[in-house]
């Protein structure tokens, strides 16, 4: 070791200097770890995001898909049931047979329940679309309603009549109430599918 007080200027910067370059090297391997740690932190993050995202786009996708196949299978079977609804005789004249009652078109309602999808659709709505099928169903499928519009006669007039009453106010329920609580829930779930789908 160079003796600093008897040491030229050179002598003794000369031996001071490794320890500066060990230190300078150790404190720039240090920060090389550091930014490598936080890089990797931060990419692994940013993915993480991108994947909730895409996971939220799927989902919304989904439910908006889910919803208009639910949507446009009630007003089919809607616009179905008033055109026989209009065929159905109140008055004396000719029956109704078996044959002509129509049959709910339920493959959406179906499939859907048959998965955990059925779940994306708000509860309200849920219950309301079960409500109006297993209503429907059953009047479509009662057999003195079949043998009143069979055998039109004067006696059974006023159980056709509620019938078809009971039908329309069925049907005008769910144009007023379910088709539009549909309508809003499938505009939510396409602002959602727009916000998650556009470009940061």
């Amino acid at each position: 070791m160079v003796n600093v007080e008897t040491a030229s200027f050179e002598d003794a910067t000369r031996s001071s200097r490794p320890r500066f370059r060990s230190l300078q090297f150790l404190t720039g391997q240090i920060f090389t770890i550091l930014a490598s740690i936080v890089g990797v932190y931060l990419a692994g993050y940013v993915s993480f995001q991108r994947t909730l995202e895409y996971d939220r786009l799927v989902k919304a996708q989904q439910k908006s898909d889910l919803l208009t196949a639910s949507r446009e299978e009630l007003k089919q079977n809607v616009v179905r049931l008033q055109k026989f609804n209009e065929r159905l005789p109140a008055e004396v004249g000719t029956g109704v047979v078996a044959s002509e009652w129509p049959h709910l078109r339920l493959f959406v309602w179906t499939a859907a329940g048959h998965s955990s999808s059925v779940f994306d659709i708000p509860p309200l709505i849920l219950t309301d679309l079960q409500a109006f099928y297993g209503d429907i169903d059953l009047m479509l499928n009662d057999v003195d309603a079949h043998q009143n519009f069979r055998s039109l006669t004067q006696s059974n007039s006023l159980d056709r009549t509620r019938f078809k009453e009971r039908l329309t106010a069925q049907l005008k329920l769910a144009d007023a109430s379910i088709v539009p609580a549909l309508d809003s829930e499938i505009a939510a779930a396409d602002r959602l599918t727009k916000k998650y789908s556009s470009p940061d």
